[in-house]
C-alpha cells in the first residue's frame, strides 16, 4: 500500500512545468517589449539631435547660431520625454508584476489543493496509531497556508505603495515641468 497517487504527483509536476513556462515567457515577453521601448527612445533622441546637427550645419552669421543654441536647451522638453518613458517603463512594470502575480496566485491554489489532497490520502492511509503524527503534519500544512496568505497580503500591500508613490513622483514631475514651462513663457 503506497501513501502517494503517483497519478497526482505527476500531474502536479507537470503544472508546476507548465507554471514556470508560462513565467519564462512572461519574462521574455516582457523583456523584448522593454527593449523596443528603449530602443524607440533612443531612436527619438538621435534623430532629435541629428537634426540639431543639420540646423547647426547650416547657421551662416553669429546672430542665428546663437538662437539656434538656445533653441537647444529645452529642460521642458527633455523633463517631458524623462517623465514619458519613465511612465511607459512603470506601466510595462506594472502589467509584468500583475501577470506574474496571477500566475503565482494560480500555482500556489494549484500547489495548495494538492498539497491537501496529499495530506488526506496520507491520513487515509494511516495507522491509527500515527494519529497524533497525521495532526501535527495536517496543522503544519495549514500554517502553511496561512503565512503564505499573510505573505501575499504583505506583497500585494507593499506593490500598492511603490505603485502610488511612482504615480505621485510621475505626477510631481510633470506639474514641475509644466510649471517650469509656464515661468519660461512669462
Amino acid at each position: 500500500m503506497s501513501f502517494f497517487d503517483l497519478e497526482k504527483m505527476e500531474s502536479a509536476s507537470k503544472s508546476n512545468l507548465d507554471a514556470v513556462q508560462q513565467l519564462s515567457s512572461k519574462i521574455f515577453e516582457s523583456a523584448e517589449e522593454l527593449s523596443r521601448l528603449q530602443f524607440k527612445t533612443i531612436r527619438a533622441a538621435a534623430d532629435d539631435n541629428f537634426e540639431s546637427l543639420r540646423k547647426m550645419m547650416s547657421v551662416r552669421d553669429p546672430q542665428a547660431f546663437l538662437e539656434l543654441q538656445a533653441s537647444f536647451f529645452k529642460p521642458n522638453e527633455q523633463a517631458e520625454r524623462l517623465v514619458e518613458f519613465s511612465r511607459q517603463t512603470y506601466d510595462l512594470i506594472s502589467r509584468f508584476q500583475a501577470e506574474v502575480t496571477r500566475l503565482t496566485e494560480r500555482q500556489i491554489e494549484i500547489g495548495t489543493q494538492q498539497a491537501q489532497e496529499i495530506v488526506e490520502e496520507i491520513c487515509k492511509n494511516a495507522p491509527a496509531s500515527a494519529e497524533p503524527v497525521v495532526s501535527v503534519f495536517k496543522s503544519a500544512v495549514e500554517g502553511a497556508g496561512n503565512v503564505y496568505e499573510s505573505a501575499q497580503r504583505a506583497a500585494k500591500q507593499a506593490s500598492e505603495i511603490t505603485a502610488s508613490g511612482i504615480e505621485a513622483a510621475a505626477n510631481a514631475a510633470g506639474q514641475a515641468t509644466a510649471q517650469a514651462a509656464g515661468k519660461k513663457t512669462a
